[in-house]
């Protein structure tokens, strides 16, 4: 008896020996298969925060065009474009931008903007404008901004926005 019970230990021990092996390669392609999971996890976050920040700054830009009244002239006519420098078929290239932070951006070439003149030289205001139709004309122009770090893999974003300047009869 005791000869038969030694024999079948003796055959079980490498039994065992396959059976972790086979866990311990189960563990690891588990542990591999999560580790490129978050990896792709982290790449998409990383892809959402460069998005969010490319549209942050060309809506930064937009903004501070629109809310400074010298980058909008009333000069020119249909088609009439003034762009920050370096900017090709422009009429000018002297569009100011008073934020510091983004002239820094616009000097490097992340942003970029336009501004075009549209419609006809002047026509009378919308009614939801809430002024007398005879005291003011309006000139409409179209603002694009473009924040572009593509090449840095950190987003690239445009945006075009309508701006309608009231302009006094004299």
């Amino acid at each position: 008896m005791n000869f038969r019970s030694s024999n079948l230990r003796a055959s079980q021990r490498g039994t065992v020996l396959v059976v972790t092996m086979l866990f311990l390669i189960a563990i690891s392609m588990l542990a591999v298969s999560s580790m490129q999971s978050s990896n792709i996890g982290l790449y998409m976050a990383q892809n959402e925060e460069s998005r969010i920040a490319a549209a942050q700054g060309a809506q930064a830009l937009a903004d501070a065009i629109v809310s400074n009244p010298a980058a909008t002239p009333v000069v020119g006519g249909n088609g009439f474009t003034i762009c920050t420098p370096g900017e090709a078929n422009c009429d000018r290239s002297d569009l100011i931008v008073t934020n510091s932070i983004l002239a820094t951006s616009v000097a490097s070439g992340y942003i970029t903007a336009r501004v075009r003149r549209e419609g006809p030289l002047f026509r009378p205001p919308p009614r939801t404008v809430e002024s007398s139709i005879d005291k003011f004309n309006s000139a409409s122009f179209e603002v694009i901004t473009t924040y572009d770090r593509s090449a840095e893999q950190l987003g690239r974003q445009r945006i075009t926005e309508g701006v309608l300047v009231l302009v006094p009869n004299f």
